[in-house]
């Protein structure tokens, strides 16, 4: 598959200047210059699948000539009709050549930010009795905390310790044997027995001063920062503004209903979804004959939790990289803090809904080296209505963009992470999304859904 179009820009003296003291600072962001592209630092690449993760001094060594770059997209330019079609046509290319991307100009005020990301160390630092009270075992929404190393990607642990939380919201599921006799079924026709709902439920507020407002209103404005840039991928897209909004509860598709996406002659409408936000901690490697450093952050993945993602990088620790596929091979490219700016990349829904046009790119996190600071990061995943399938999602994304893969020669991996949903009984969201948290948290289910369900589940 032809992987990320990255692009290459000369180095420009100026770059101290534009980001600023912190970006001088060892171990951050090195290389970094400004303009529309991002030069990133690139190493060879290791097998994800190995966890021999190169060393942070590795990471941060750069080639002497140009690096490739991710695309910065200003969204301010949304605003001014000069500049708004070259947005889109960056956009379209990042859509469909890269799945990655820096949004700067994004209208999320800084201080709500600032006063979000200012309490994450009393946060992390509560004792380990309080944040035991508000773990991920007392949760059949999978929502809470989970303590460093308990969870694994590609059979290693994942050496972090993070707070799932979501927008608020009730439980909506009824058993099916309610002893108070409900059938489970709402007034428009929604089974609230089917077991996914029990997904959809509250939080567990830490006591943090400040902290639940904070949340709440982070959460709020990557919210609305989310719905807007839906709109400018639907512009990029060729498709009326709108046709994606009744999938998060809001107004009524815009366009000519398709067939098997329709109720009564109208499009079905949904509950809004429920978007998931990680607060996480990536604490430096002790280094101890205990506790050898593997470096695994968080081991090669592609989201599985949303359709968008949109992470915000606290500080200048460098972490995160991206998987980079092309005719020379493969490489890991890193994706360093930037400031004022969002990181966006696309769910594996994203990908399977427009037939592996639009690329859930590959990534990871390499946690802190022992002489690193704390690195933390807050990715916002954008919910979809868990009584959908991607099926239907797939009604809505017309042919001139499903074809593209096709057109463009891609050797698609239908055996790839986003093909699970080609599998009938994970086409539907909520089953995908039962299945992913159950995977990643066998405990949980096993606690709050049966060991039959689990076996089901992780078969």
């Amino acid at each position: 598959m032809p992987g990320l179009a990255l692009k290459s820009e000369p180095r420009l003296a100026g770059w101290q200047h534009e980001l600023g003291e912190a970006s001088r600072q060892p171990g951050t962001l090195h290389g970094i210059v400004s303009g529309v592209f991002l030069p990133e630092f690139e190493h060879s690449l290791t097998s994800a699948c190995t966890g021999h993760y190169p060393s942070a001094n590795v990471m941060a060594r750069t080639k002497d000539t140009a690096a490739p770059a991710l695309p910065v997209l200003d969204l301010s330019a949304a605003e001014d009709p000069d500049r708004r079609s070259r947005l889109l046509e960056q956009l379209h290319d990042a859509l469909f050549n890269v799945g990655f991307l820096y949004i700067s100009n994004h209208g999320v005020p800084q201080e709500t930010i600032n006063h979000l990301t200012g309490l994450m160390p009393a946060l992390f630092a509560l004792p380990d009795g309080e944040k035991g009270k508000l773990s991920k075992m007392n949760s059949p929404h999978f929502l809470g905390y989970s303590g460093y190393a308990k969870e694994t990607t590609l059979g290693q642990q994942d050496l972090r310790e993070q707070f799932d939380l979501a927008t608020e919201l009730p439980v909506v599921y009824e058993s099916p044997n309610d002893v108070n006799g409900g059938s489970g079924s709402s007034s428009d026709g929604r089974d609230f027995s089917k077991l996914y709902w029990r997904l959809r439920g509250p939080n567990q507020w830490p006591e943090v001063p400040g902290f639940k407002e904070a949340f709440i209103a982070y959460h709020d404005a990557l919210q609305e920062l989310s719905y807007r840039f839906v709109h400018l991928i639907e512009e990029a897209f060729a498709i009326p503004v709108g046709t994606f909004d009744h999938f998060f509860g809001r107004q009524q598709h815009q366009g000519p209903p398709r067939e098997g996406s329709v109720t009564n002659g109208k499009p079905r409408d949904f509950l809004p979804p429920q978007h998931r936000i990680k607060l996480l901690r990536y604490p430096p490697a002790s280094m101890s004959a205990d506790d050898p450093w593997r470096g695994q952050g968080v081991g090669a993945h592609k989201d599985s939790s949303g359709w968008l993602t949109f992470l915000y990088q606290v500080g200048n620790e460098i972490g995160l990289s991206v998987l980079n596929t092309d005719d020379e091979g493969q490489r890991w490219i890193n994706v360093p803090p930037v400031p004022g700016t969002f990181v966006v990349n696309f769910g594996n829904a994203f990908e399977a809904a427009t037939e592996g046009a639009v690329r859930a790119t590959t990534h990871r996190v390499i946690s802190p080296g022992p002489f690193n600071k704390v690195r933390y990061s807050i990715p916002f995943f954008q919910g979809l209505p868990l009584d959908m399938t991607v099926s239907e999602i797939r009604q809505y994304i017309p042919e001139h963009v499903r074809s593209l893969r096709r057109i463009r020669g891609d050797d698609y991996d239908d055996g790839g992470v986003a093909a699970s949903f080609l599998d009938p009984r994970w086409d539907s969201l909520g089953e995908s999304q039962l299945r992913k948290w159950i995977r990643s948290h066998k405990d949980v289910g096993l606690e709050w859904y049966g060991k039959e369900v689990v076996d089901y589940y992780t078969s």
